[in-house]
């Protein structure tokens, strides 16, 4: 032994000694590889919220879809369960004397580090669960299982208003300053004819508006502004019309009402015509893809032309990206009393947290080999762009036809390998905020598939979602059940 060694072994002994041993990982190692559960492995406050057979039917599920269990290791705040094929991030805590007080399995486990008492805490046991998040999904939330003891919740201080959130105010007040415009003009037209053509180019205005506008990031009323816009654009007619009286003379109309028809159905017209995707090259093949989110209500954020999707036009501006010319970003629409329709708590909060998608599992929206599979980067804020790396870490899927491309994934949450054959419907990910997004969502694309395909090599490629209809345009909104 060398004099180093021989003044350093009394210290570490004595560390050893201090340290108390992890007893998760052997109390992880001893329920996935006994055929039947002990009982004595768990709390009794974790089997009175989940019986023994749900977690049974969990680990058999487990060792079912990967094959045996190779071992445990910690990697940050969660446990990494290495079967034979492939492995498992899981979530665990456990008393001093091995007893599970918590376990939680899947994407689940992602978000599970950090969160609610561990008491609180419920088995994952199926493939594409809902989360134990504040987002709100159409699902059953594994909050159902909390304790009937009430718990203090923590008091927060109040975030500070962003840049962002003054700015989509001032946005909300300027929708709102239009929608107000389009429903007083009628009333105070001088003609019948003046009247007729305001109250035309009213469902105009309000298609441009809900087309355009960011509906995924205003308060859920917003939608109902230019619906209320037209319904009094119509009730400007009983002074217009001879119903109450002598009514307006059907005269040539003034300039101003045909300037405002003109303007609001050109820029509609013109906003229609370039909405609509760019027509792919005649080798294109247009895909039919699934929808790589479920358990939710969610909406196409960019999608379309370049009017309304910014890769589209930053594709024909600057004649680079045409690999992203028909991508779309989706975000979720949460539901629940706490967040009412909103894809945020907030107009634009400064926590990825607080964004109803953030940690969503990502299913795989086709059939195909996993060529590329990055991890470990970052999630950043919201609003901050990772130029440095704006695919942020993603997932490539070769279809044998085509390159689909999943972005903007989770630090840590990519469940596949590379070389691995995929269906449709396998959890992969979940959703975070690595890339060059403003904020948590999920960028999906295809591309053409090259010889050596991998993500950013070939032309984007128009597709549609199966449980979507029509084409995937900005602002459409689709649920799906898990």
């Amino acid at each position: 032994m060398s004099t180093r060694d021989r003044l350093l072994s009394p210290l570490l002994a004595q560390l050893r000694r201090t340290v108390p041993a992890d007893p998760v990982p052997q109390a992880l190692v001893t329920a996935f590889t006994a055929e039947q559960l002990d009982p004595d492995l768990f709390s009794p406050e974790l089997l009175q919220r989940v019986p023994l057979d749900r977690l049974q039917a969990t680990v058999d599920a487990l060792r079912e879809r990967h094959g045996a269990v190779r071992g445990v290791r910690r990697r940050r705040e969660l446990y990494l369960v290495q079967f034979a094929q492939g492995a498992e991030p899981v979530w665990a805590e456990s008393l001093p004397d091995g007893r599970l007080t918590s376990l939680v399995t899947g994407p689940g486990a992602l978000t599970a580090r950090g969160g609610v008492p561990s008491q609180t805490r419920l088995v994952s046991a199926e493939p594409s669960p809902a989360l134990p998040r504040g987002a709100g999904n159409c699902a059953p939330s594994q909050a159902a299982a909390a304790p009937e003891t009430p718990q203090q919740a923590p008091t927060t201080p109040t975030a500070p208003r962003t840049p962002q959130a003054t700015a989509l105010t001032r946005l909300v007040m300027a929708y709102l300053a239009a929608a107000l415009a389009a429903a007083i003009l009628p009333f105070v037209s001088a003609t019948a004819t003046g009247w007729l053509l305001l109250t035309a180019a009213t469902p105009a205005l309000a298609w441009y508006a809900l087309r355009t506008g960011p509906t995924h990031a205003l308060p859920p009323w917003f939608r109902a502004l230019p619906v209320v816009a037209v319904g009094l654009a119509v009730l400007a007619g009983l002074r217009a019309l001879p119903v109450f009286g002598p009514g307006l003379p059907w005269s040539v109309p003034g300039l101003p009402e045909l300037l405002i028809f003109a303007a609001v159905f050109g820029l509609a017209g013109w906003t229609r015509y370039r909405s609509r995707p760019i027509h792919p090259s005649p080798s294109a093949h247009p895909l039919t893809l699934g929808s790589p989110l479920r358990g939710g209500c969610f909406t196409v954020v960019e999608g379309g032309g370049p009017a309304v999707n910014r890769y589209a036009q930053e594709s024909l501006a600057t004649g680079s990206g045409r690999h992203r010319r028909h991508a779309v970003d989706l975000v979720q629409l949460g539901d629940g009393p706490q967040w009412r329709g909103r894809r945020a708590l907030g107009l634009a909060p400064a926590g990825n947290e607080r964004y109803a998608i953030f940690g969503h599992p990502v299913l795989s929206p086709c059939d195909g080999v996993v060529v590329t599979a990055v991890d470990g980067l970052p999630d950043h804020p919201p609003q901050v762009l990772a130029v440095d790396h704006p695919e942020g870490n993603h997932i490539a899927i070769d279809t044998g036809r085509a390159l689909v491309v999943l972005s903007w994934l989770r630090q840590d949450s990519i469940r596949v390998r590379r070389g691995q054959h995929l269906t449709a419907g396998t959890v992969v990910a979940a959703v975070g905020n690595s890339g060059d997004g403003a904020e948590p969502s999920l960028h999906l694309r295809a591309e053409t598939r090259t010889s050596h395909p991998t993500p950013g090599s070939g032309a984007g490629l128009p597709f549609r979602l199966t449980e979507l209809r029509g084409l995937p345009l900005r602002g459409r909104r689709f649920r799906i059940a898990d």
